[in-house]
């Protein structure tokens, strides 16, 4: 194998200049996680995270080590639980960007352990790409940015590989013990925070085997250069142990079997560790997914699964993304199986590297492959095998490497190709395109209603209750707990047999507590809702005032109560016109609540901004029509928005003919914006339509709309 020589050092460079190239690889690392942390909300699996980590530290263990209440198990709720209230103690436990710095600390670290482990086995140039290829790896980079257990478990497993090589290495038995229990230490927190961590664990073993009779072999073939040069031949074929990865012992010596010995007894301590958790993962496995085959969809499976590693949600064509993984695959595979170029250099029959490469990527997912016969879900997800995507990476940084031995120029390209493709899959991370569940919009819209409405209690209605902790997460960062209270009526499944004894009482309850406006929110209603039971009934008792829909959720607000005797305390500056717009029908007042927004949205419905007016209306007699509000945003140009019917809304419900005289009615109306309209003040006009929806009278002012850009 070839190995590096280390440049000659002139004595007055610092180490920061020595290591410039890793430094800069390290800063290109933390420049990726730490972008833009609290750009996604918290979503129901980072939620659930939170609420353990905010839990005791033995209810963590005791709760989540049976896998029963939670499927993965204690080690990173336990480690997020430290770091919550170590920031805590700085006033910032509730900071989103400061909660997943943990993660993003843990993706740095993982760069570095692959630094030092390539930079070992396959020379610094390699370690330096596979650093880089590691730094921008989407997939890396984006699971370091959550609050889950998936990147910690892979920083826990390049770090154990790290100090199993470094313990093989060792030269003295007090260095290698300490390399050993560091092994264990992270192996033990990779199996404690992520299950499918055991999968290297053969890999490790087996390394550790194979490096063993590589060192025996080498020093066999050291012994018989040096008798044959004792007998007055040459030994120029024969490594010399010098230059030798797997050598441990001086020349005059035979191979110890010590470090063997006491790397056997490391993984029989791991296994040990590990053997409980083991065991009550066994005990649980049937409700994971349904038996399916051996290597069942084999191709398609790797096919993703170096798509995971690479290039993952890119945006570009299917025919751009499949030359990609070919790519990223023959990079890959030129790692694995080209051995160095023997051209002047010193190198051994036996390539350490890809041996590790080999083993460290090929067990675990061999292991997958057999195990998809116990169940069918072993590659459902992107995250699964993450921990595998430092070693393909490296592979692949090997594969350029490798080339560059043969043809210097093809490799210079390839190398930034792959660099400039990874580089460039990343800014999709932070786009709308990859929200998942966006629970800060949702509770910012709530919030922002209730604010503009102090006069009009309102009330959050969370009807699955495991949906609750994300929403809960924002909403107690921006309204009173007293003014936003979160409701949640059962835990089961719903028929539609159970609307009048699940969901009447507790929305009857709260008319009775003068909540005026409800919030129903809803996600992940797959299997617990499927025929919409809270829903319906909602929209079969009370008008609808708006809809909105984060990513990965559906938030309605409904008006539990909408006619008034007198007219409520308005927010400050709402314009008052007082005019009748047809017979018997008064504009009394109206209300602006999105005075500033720009033209368009991608978080809450794309692609345009949506401006709500409440109005409120008075029946000064008799009313002759079913008339409906007409409401526009218009410009010199003229209109630039115009307002969205829904079936449900409040005039459609209860129309004007059906209103006594004197009687006060609060009505709801979302405008449209034309994602064109130019940053400006506009005004917000409104009339009314007949039932043959023409305008009838004139239309007055209601306020104003500042649209930015």
């Amino acid at each position: 194998m070839m190995m590096s020589t280390p440049a000659k050092q002139k004595p007055n460079l610092s180490p920061i200049r020595t290591f410039l190239p890793e430094v800069l690889v390290l800063l290109l690392a933390a420049l990726t996680r730490f972008w833009r942390l609290d750009y996604h909300s918290f979503w129901f699996d980072e939620a659930v995270s939170l609420q353990w980590a905010r839990s005791d530290a033995s209810y963590i263990w005791q709760s989540t080590f049976p896998l029963v209440k939670d499927k993965h198990p204690p080690a990173y709720y336990l480690l997020l639980h430290s770091w919550s209230n170590l920031l805590e103690s700085v006033g910032l436990a509730r900071n989103d960007a400061a909660l997943r710095s943990l993660g993003a600390l843990l993706g740095v670290l993982t760069v570095l352990g692959v630094l030092l482990l390539a930079r070992r086995l396959s020379g610094r140039s390699t370690a330096l790409l596979a650093g880089v290829l590691v730094a921008l790896s989407p997939a890396l980079v984006w699971y370091s940015q959550e609050l889950r257990m998936f990147q910690p478990a892979t920083t826990g497993v390049v770090w154990g590989a790290y100090f199993l090589l470094r313990a093989w290495q060792g030269q003295r038995r007090l260095a290698r013990l300490g390399w050993w229990l560091a092994m264990i230490a992270a192996f033990t927190f990779a199996l404690y925070s992520y299950l499918f961590s055991a999968f290297v664990l053969p890999a490790a073993g087996l390394t550790l085997l194979a490096l063993w009779m590589i060192a025996r072999v080498e020093r066999r073939d050291w012994r018989l250069g040096e008798e044959k040069k004792a007998r007055g031949g040459t030994s120029d074929d024969s490594p010399s142990p010098s230059t030798t990865i797997s050598n441990l012992q001086s020349p005059n010596r035979s191979i110890s079997r010590s470090p063997l010995r006491e790397g056997v007894v490391a993984f029989a301590i791991t296994g040990l560790l590990f053997l409980p958790l083991a065991r009550n993962a066994w005990l649980v496995n049937d409700s994971e997914g349904a038996p399916g085959q051996a290597f069942m969809n084999f191709t398609d499976n790797m096919q993703r699964q170096l798509q995971v590693f690479t290039i993952w949600r890119s945006p570009w064509s299917a025919e751009l993304n499949a030359a990609m993984f070919i790519f990223f695959g023959l990079l890959a595979l030129i790692g694995i199986v080209l051995p160095w170029s023997r051209r002047g250099r010193g190198v051994t029959r036996y390539e350490i590297d890809r041996m590790w490469l080999l083993l460290w990527i090929g067990a675990p997912l061999l292991i997958g492959n057999l195990l998809l016969a116990v169940s069918d879900t072993v590659f459902a997800e992107d995250r699964y095998f993450l921990f595998l995507a430092p070693f393909v990476l490296w592979a692949a940084a090997r594969g350029v490497v490798a080339v560059e031995e043969r043809w210097r120029p093809a490799a210079w390209a390839t190398g930034a190709a792959a660099t400039l493709l990874l580089a460039a899959a990343l800014p999709v991370l932070w786009s709308p395109a990859m929200l998942r569940e966006d629970w800060r919009a949702a509770a910012q819209y709530i919030a922002a209603y209730q604010q503009h409405s102090p006069h009009l209690p309102g009330a959050v209605f969370v009807h699955a209750e495991y949906t609750n902790p994300a929403l809960r997460w924002y909403l107690h960062q921006l309204v009173d707990e007293k003014n936003a209270p979160v409701f949640y009526p059962y835990t089961g499944t719903l028929s539609p047999d159970d609307a009048e004894s699940v969901v009447a009482p507790p929305v009857r309850g709260l008319e009775e507590l003068g909540v005026e406006t409800l919030w129903l929110v809803q996600s992940h209603l797959n299997g617990v809702d499927d025929s919409r039971v809270v829903q319906t009934w909602l929209n079969q008792h009370y008008p609808v005032i708006t809809e909105q829909y984060p990513a990965g959720i559906q938030l309605i607000g409904y008006a539990l109560r909408h006619r008034y005797d007198a007219l409520p305390e308005l927010v400050p500056n709402t314009a008052t016109p007082n005019a009748e717009l047809a017979p018997n029908l008064r504009l009394v007042a109206c209300e602006v609540l999105t005075s500033e927004l720009t033209a368009t949205d991608e978080r809450m419905h794309p692609p345009s901004g949506w401006v709500h007016v409440r109005l409120w209306w008075r029946a000064t007699g008799a009313v002759g029509q079913a008339y409906m509000p007409g409401v526009q945003m218009v410009g010199p140009e003229g209109v630039w928005g115009d307002r969205l019917y829904r079936d449900g809304e409040i005039l459609r419900r209860d129309p004007p003919t059906q209103w006594s005289p004197g009687v006060i009615v609060r009505d709801a109306v979302d405008v449209n914006l034309n994602p064109l309209t130019p940053p400006g003040d506009y005004p917000i006009m409104v009339g009314l339509r007949d039932e043959a929806g023409n305008d009838v009278g004139g239309k007055v002012e209601c306020g104003h709309v500042r649209i930015v850009r």
